[in-house]
Formats: structure tokens, C-alpha cells, sequence
């Protein structure tokens, strides 16, 4: 495992869960996550990296793609928990969920609307 995701695990306790909420079942499953991109000045460091499980990864890649307005909300939120240098609380995950429920609920109705 990258010594990166290691000392991250240590500061933000992700141990059990990403920081998008997914459930991790694998430590070696975690990436990280450029969260200001590297083609936009984004730095190679813990000090821009999130801690994402492989499906959280490609989950906010295709925000990134489809719902470019909540892959900016979470990217901000990611930004915050980084810059705290603490473990996510329940408020950031409320705040996290908030925004996926939003994105998971416009996927279902626009798979229902194509019926």
C-alpha cells in the first residue's frame, strides 16, 4: 500500500469507511483522489488527496462528467475535511450523503422516465 494512504489512514481514522461513505473492504482498495486535478496546478501530496475507495473514485469521476454542480460540492467538501487534518465527523458525512441522495435520486428517475 502507498506510504501516502498510510499516513492518511492514521490522520483521518479511515478505516471503515471512505470519504465519500462507501464501506471499505479492503485497505488495499483505497486510491486517492486529486482533489484540485493535477492539469489545474493540483499537487502530488496529502495535502491534496482524499481517500477513496475504487468505487467512490469512479463514482466521483462520473459526477465529474454528468453533475459537474455536486462533483464541485463534494470536491469542496473533500477540500475541507483535507485542509482540517481531522477525522470526518457526522456532520460531513450528513452533508456527503445530502448530495449523493440528490445525484442517486435524479439516476432513478431519469432510468424511470426512459421506460
Amino acid at each position: 500500500m502507498n506510504n501516502d494512504i498510510v499516513e492518511m489512514i492514521n490522520i483521518y481514522n479511515t478505516f471503515d469507511i471512505d470519504w465519500l461513505g462507501d464501506k471499505i473492504n479492503y485497505p488495499s482498495d483505497l486510491t486517492r483522489h486529486h482533489i484540485v486535478k493535477k492539469e489545474h496546478n493540483g499537487e502530488d501530496s496529502i495535502n491534496n488527496y482524499a481517500l477513496l475507495t475504487s468505487l467512490s473514485h469512479h463514482f466521483i469521476h462520473y459526477l465529474e462528467i454528468k453533475y459537474n454542480k455536486e462533483y464541485n460540492e463534494l470536491n469542496n467538501l473533500l477540500l475541507e475535511l483535507n485542509k482540517s487534518g481531522k477525522p470526518p465527523t457526522d456532520e460531513y458525512f450528513d452533508k456527503v450523503m445530502k448530495i449523493t441522495k440528490r445525484v442517486k435520486k435524479d439516476i432513478k428517475n431519469k432510468k424511470r422516465n426512459r421506460k
